[in-house]
């Protein structure tokens, strides 16, 4: 068991309870115990399946809010426990987003589009020194229409992806350690904001842009867009320049450093943590108003996060 600032990473064969004010951790193997307060705690990542937990540890997580996310055989988040219990007009929210217009959809895409690209592009200029290639892509940003009809979003992420990671790089579901990396990153900040969605009473699954009748995290889809290159930086600092060539426990637990990433929302500084919260409670907003104007986003810090 690792802590990472508020991630604990239960890697090994351990009993977590509760005692007091905080978890217990029982080594199966060696008998010995730790504990550490509630208060310290904001995710636990439970990768070893031999690992067993409290149900008085999953009340405790669920009144403190504190995610729990479970790993499958090959370490990837499959599986986030949230509660929909205490939440007030959950009803009255899945209406108004049910009823959100397509105008307002499309207004929303653009925003969460042009946010993307603008990170992707300070990405290149701030971390990986290709300031003409961060330029050029910024002025792509600035081409986005409601609703994003000519797919500037995809045609920015060929182009930033063969900046960032050479020409020989391919996004999608390809066995290298980019991608690797990057699902895993990716994975992790998607498992928060469906804990928020499901926090703020909305439907993962009814989606902006994202409608696939086959994935239940449409939304989750969406409103990770803005986010994603802050997963990219880590993988480029982390794998791509030390020449990683496998995906292993130690580089899983730098990618979780992704939720303490600094951005500026809002006017203010947050952990990527903190930012998503801040995110899906404007989405609220919008979608009370029927407006994407309420809408804010992460934006990156002059000089790096």
């Amino acid at each position: 068991m690792i802590k990472l600032r508020d991630v604990v990473y239960v890697e090994n064969r351990y009993y977590v309870s509760v005692k007091k004010n905080s978890f217990r951790f029982f080594d199966l193997l060696n008998k010995k115990e730790k504990f550490i307060p509630f208060e310290d705690v904001g995710f636990l990542v439970f990768e070893n399946k031999n690992s067993f937990f409290s149900k008085r540890m999953i009340d405790v997580c669920l009144k403190e809010d504190i995610e729990i996310i479970f790993c499958d055989s090959k370490h990837s988040p499959i599986a986030v426990i949230s509660s929909i219990y205490g939440q007030n007009q959950r009803l009255k929210k899945l209406k108004n987003q049910l009823a959100f217009s397509s105008k307002s959809k499309k207004r929303t895409w653009r925003k969460l589009v042009i946010a993307k690209i603008n990170n992707q592009a300070d990405c290149l200029i701030q971390v990986a020194n290709q300031v003409d290639s961060g330029k050029n892509l910024k002025l792509v940003g600035k081409q986005v229409e409601d609703g994003d009809p000519q797919n500037k979003e995809a045609y920015a992420a060929r182009r930033y992806f063969v900046a960032l990671y050479g020409g020989n790089f391919k996004r999608g579901r390809f066995d290298d350690i980019i991608n690797s990396g990057l699902n895993y990153g990716y994975a992790i900040l998607r498992s928060v904001i469906r804990q928020q969605l499901i926090i703020h009473g909305l439907e993962p699954s009814w989606g902006v842009h994202h409608i696939s009748t086959e994935n239940p995290f449409n939304l989750s889809d969406d409103l990770i867009e803005p986010f994603r290159p802050y997963v990219d930086i880590l993988v480029y600092e982390n794998l791509y320049k030390k020449g990683i060539y496998s995906l292993k426990t130690e580089n899983k637990k730098d990618l979780l450093q992704v939720l303490f990433s600094r951005c500026v929302i809002d006017g203010k500084v947050y952990t990527l943590a903190d930012a998503i919260a801040v995110e899906v409670n404007s989405y609220v907003s919008c979608i009370e108003k029927q407006s994407a104007s309420p809408l804010k986003l992460p934006i990156f810090i002059e000089g790096g996060i």
